[in-house]
């Protein structure tokens, strides 16, 4: 009777586990999904023949400066793996990318509206300061909802855009966890708002809700290169 009793309360605790899991912050609504691109974003990037950044900045200056292509690109993230995918499958989630700026745009950014992630190859920087991949979500979610309490962020999510810098030389992979911890820190920022805005989840919107939020949010995300040379933090 007693092993009966254990048995039962470790398959209930095995059962908690399980649904605690399949309810992180990795799964992604339907309605959520959506706020992760727009319909000019269809033309699927070859994830896996980029090696270094320099690979994908090359494609994508190509096909966008030199063959002009129209729609925006778009990647699959893999939110188990945390990993881009060529294709999707039951895991993925589709990303909507900014194409590069060709040589003869002139256009000047607002600095407050570019959240810019740094990774050389001993530490990652956001707005100059010394952090952790898994603390990304924390910039993202200033960047998009400080409202102006703070100089340095927007004063809005409206525009944004994130920047992920690294040398050209870098491993693309070594992206990859940067990328997933921006899309999980913009979808907090997504959910933040609408509780805030409306006092309701993102589910419970009204079609008017919804689109008023899908307007304000809206992810922008890039690649960038930075010739900074690699430097090494000293804890002091």
């Amino acid at each position: 009777m007693i092993n009966i009793f254990k048995n039962t309360i470790s398959v209930i605790f095995l059962l908690l586990i399980l649904n605690s899991c399949n309810n992180d912050n990795s799964e992604l609504s339907k309605r959520e999904q959506t706020l992760l691109f727009q319909s000019y974003h269809g033309f699927i990037l070859p994830i896996d023949s980029f090696k270094t950044l320099n690979d994908a900045l090359i494609y994508l200056d190509d096909t966008y400066c030199l063959k002009h292509e129209e729609q925006w690109p778009i990647t699959f993230l893999d939110m188990k793996s945390h990993s881009l995918v060529s294709k999707p499958n039951n895991n993925t989630v589709k990303i909507g990318l900014e194409p590069p700026l060709c040589f003869d745009a002139q256009v000047e950014f607002d600095p407050t509206m570019i959240l810019e992630i740094v990774k050389d190859r001993h530490n990652i920087t956001i707005e100059g300061e010394y952090t952790e991949i898994d603390s990304i979500p924390i910039y993202v979610k200033k960047q998009m909802l400080s409202l102006g309490d703070d100089p340095n962020y927007s004063i809005g999510a409206l525009g944004n855009g994130i920047w992920i810098c690294t040398n050209k030389d870098d491993n693309f992979e070594n992206l990859y966890p940067f990328i997933y911890e921006s899309v999980i820190g913009f979808i907090e920022s997504a959910r933040e708002y609408s509780n805030m805005a409306y006092n309701k989840d993102i589910e419970d919107l009204n079609e008017q809700e919804f689109d008023e939020l899908s307007k304000e949010f809206s992810l922008h995300l890039s690649f960038k290169y930075t010739d900074e040379e690699a430097s090494i933090k000293l804890d002091l």
